[in-house]
């Protein structure tokens, strides 16, 4: 006969209606719930505005292309309808206790993947294939958590098991299936085909596919777990607008720089078809200062004859904007039907392995990877703008966990997460050697801008180490670590090293003369500057929490935490700081300080402001229901760790089970390699399975 062993195996596959051991106010959104309630784009982030103490309305905007900005409307906002998961920083419009979006905090496996640059916003959006599960803690969480003091939005990742499991989708949208508008502006009621009438329809072209599959490698001893999800989308975006027409190109003086702009390879407007138009759609005034020629457009007056760098003296107003050297014969300008061909390539991959090295020790490793390739149109519509960005967000996490002894556990974490492009070296075609112009209101019409828009170059990452360990120890539940953690910013704007140049109407822009530059300016020289910046920036915290089970009915939960947070610095050491006068000097002494930190280091928290240590106490109690009071588990708590969150009574109402009994402790008579997890703090039988992480 072989040896008998004993293990302790902690079960949270049941999740309680209340949680009778913390005052925390949470919610949890199970794998099942997550693949059947409705989320725009497939961004399971958009679920937790429905957790007790959020508020979130869901809405999103008429323009796919709009980031969801309610309530919020600061930052990048949430993901919109034509990114989905793939937006690149998605900023979840969900609002705890009446706070900011940005005091969120979001991990996936215990691992913040939060923007290095804004505060609620996550670098990745799992897809719903890849979930197990979503926590939201609103309020009340314990010391471990620091940083954020809105809502923790805990993202569990599914693993493989002793079973394999697989999941499939698809999704084709087609302009075909979608109507014409009914009205598109002073073209709708004119005869022709909805394409003359300048109409537009929902023109999108994309398949999205994804599915998952995961398994043993190795039974109980080493699993795997693959999720993949990839939307195309091939679309001609029609549009209409007001450009210049190839005649008026023709008009630029020889050495003035409008020529350089005109004669620039891809400057003139992408266009389908032009769409008649008169000077009373225009907001002008047939004969006084424009001429309808049909089938061609308008004229609206001819070249200067004075100097370059003098600007037009019959213009008097948007109204009345002038007539150059008068009217002629010749179109300037004409309203053209354009396409946008809209193109994106987008995927993302999740793997997970994760091994069962000995009895005592497991280890993982996950990976999401996010390629973007996107080209469409960026500002007006030119071949020249024809934009092309290749973006890479990207998450990369090391787990280790290691039970000392039945009672006794450490979880130790490392990641890597961020994403990078260069828009300057994907757009040589691109005029970014010339200032972006543009010409003010024409009557009641705006002209399509000249020159390209941006470019960026930006890469972020946040790297950091946790290490949290769980001892029980009679009726206490003790729980220390900490955690270090460095961001890293790229912020080179490089379009704001080229101006941007305002003129009174086209004779003047033809003529090199503008009324207004705008720009980000140097403030050490007056120029105009992309001041790249590698910016840096340290936190770190350390914590100890101790959940106290006084009696069958009530337990206390203490923490104590010191969090440091560093001052942001720029390798360059080329930040602008300003910096206040005195008393009644403040702001005629205002001065700026080029160079040296942004902020000083700070040692404190919202709990204790303006001290040295900051200090985070939790001292809350709560009587459990009479049904948890005659429970098995909380009659053993000194084997049982915390259990799963509470949810309020509406919080899935349709979906949840009846309330089953907490998890519970079991003696079993053999032992399978140990796979701790972190809403269990031992478990010594149990492998991987689809809905549980590390």
């Amino acid at each position: 006969m072989g040896e008998a062993t004993t293990s302790v195996t902690v079960s949270g596959d049941a999740l309680p209606a209340l949680d009778t051991e913390t005052a925390s106010i949470s919610g949890t959104v199970d794998s099942n719930q997550i693949q059947h309630l409705p989320s725009t784009g497939r961004d399971v982030f958009q679920l937790v505005q429905l957790a007790p103490g959020v508020f979130g309305d869901g809405a999103q905007s008429s323009n796919p292309g709009n980031a969801n900005q309610l309530p919020g409307t600061q930052g990048p906002g949430g993901a919109n309808r034509a990114n989905g998961i793939f937006q690149t920083e998605n900023g979840p419009q969900a609002n705890a206790n009446g706070g900011q979006y940005e005091t969120n905090g979001i991990q996936i496996d215990g691992i913040s993947t939060v923007s290095a640059v804004w505060g609620g916003t996550s670098v990745i959006t799992p897809s719903e294939d890849s979930v197990g599960n979503v926590k939201v803690l609103s309020n009340g969480y314990d010391a471990e958590n620091g940083r954020f003091s809105g809502a923790q939005i805990q993202v569990t990742s599914k693993t493989g098991s002793n079973q394999y499991h697989g999941s499939a989708f698809f999704r084709a949208s087609r302009p075909g299936l979608n109507a014409y508008q009914r009205y598109n502006g002073a073209g709708t009621f004119q005869p022709g085909t909805p394409d003359e009438r300048g109409l537009l329809r929902d023109s999108e072209r994309a398949n999205q596919i994804g599915g998952s599959v995961g398994g043993p490698i190795l039974h109980d001893k080493l699993f795997a777990f693959f999720a993949y999800e990839t939307q195309r989308n091939n679309s001609q975006t029609p549009g209409t607008g007001w450009y210049e027409t190839a005649a008026f190109q023709a008009l630029a003086p020889a050495n003035s720089i409008s020529k350089t702009y005109l004669s620039f390879p891809g400057s003139l407007v992408s266009s389908s078809s032009l769409i008649n138009q008169t000077c009373v759609n225009a907001g002008l005034t047939e004969g006084v200062n424009c001429v309808t020629i049909p089938g061609q457009g308008l004229n609206i007056g001819s070249p200067l004859n004075q100097p370059l760098g003098t600007q037009d003296l019959t213009w008097k107003s948007t109204t009345n904007p002038g007539v150059g050297g008068g009217l002629s014969n010749v179109p300037d300008i004409a309203f053209y039907n354009t396409v946008n061909p809209s193109t994106q390539t987008a995927s993302q991959y999740n793997g997970r392995l994760d091994a069962n090295i000995t009895k005592k020790d497991h280890a993982a490793f996950a990976v999401y990877w996010v390629p973007l390739v996107t080209t469409n149109y960026n500002s007006s519509v030119r071949a020249y703008n024809l934009f092309n960005r290749k973006q890479n967000n990207e998450a990369y996490s090391v787990i280790w966990n290691h039970i000392f002894s039945p009672t006794f556990l450490n979880e130790a974490r490392a990641n890597d997460a961020g994403y990078r492009f260069n828009e300057v070296t994907s757009n040589p075609q691109a005029p970014f050697g010339l200032p972006l112009s543009i010409v003010d209101n024409l009557g009641s019409i705006s002209l399509g801008t000249f020159g390209a828009g941006g470019p960026g170059d930006l890469n972020q990452h946040t790297f950091t180490y946790k290490d949290i360990a769980t001892k029980i120890a009679a009726n206490h539940t003790i729980k220390f670590g900490g955690e270090v953690t460095r961001l890293y910013y790229l912020n080179n704007n490089v379009g704001a090293a080229r101006p941007i140049y305002s003129f009174y109407n086209i004779w003047d822009f033809l003529n090199d003369a503008p009324h207004r530059e705008d720009g980000s300016f140097n403030p050490a020289t007056g120029t105009p500057s992309a001041n790249r910046q590698d910016t840096r920036e340290d936190f770190y915290g350390f914590f100890l929490q101790d959940d106290w089970k006084a009696r069958p009915n009530l337990t206390l939960n203490v923490g104590l935490r010191y969090s440091y947070f560093g001052p942001f610095s720029s390798k360059e050491n080329n930040l602008g700081v300003v910096v206040l006068g005195g008393g009644a000097s403040t702001y005629t002494d205002l001065t700026i300080r080029h160079g040296g930190n942004l902020t000083k280091a700070q040692k404190e928290t919202s709990v204790l402001s303006l001290a040295s240590l900051s200090v985070l106490i939790c001292f809350m109690a709560r009587l459990s229901s009479a049904e948890a009071m005659v429970s098995t588990t909380t009659r053993q708590r000194s084997q049982s760790p915390a259990t799963p969150a509470t949810t309020h009574p509406a919080f899935w109402a349709s979906a949840m089970p009846a309330a089953a009994p907490p998890p519970s402790i079991r003696e079993s008579s053999t032992a399978s390699p140990p796979i701790p997890n972190r809403s269990s703090a031992i478990r010594q039988t149990q492998t991987p399975s689809e809905a549980s992480t590390p």
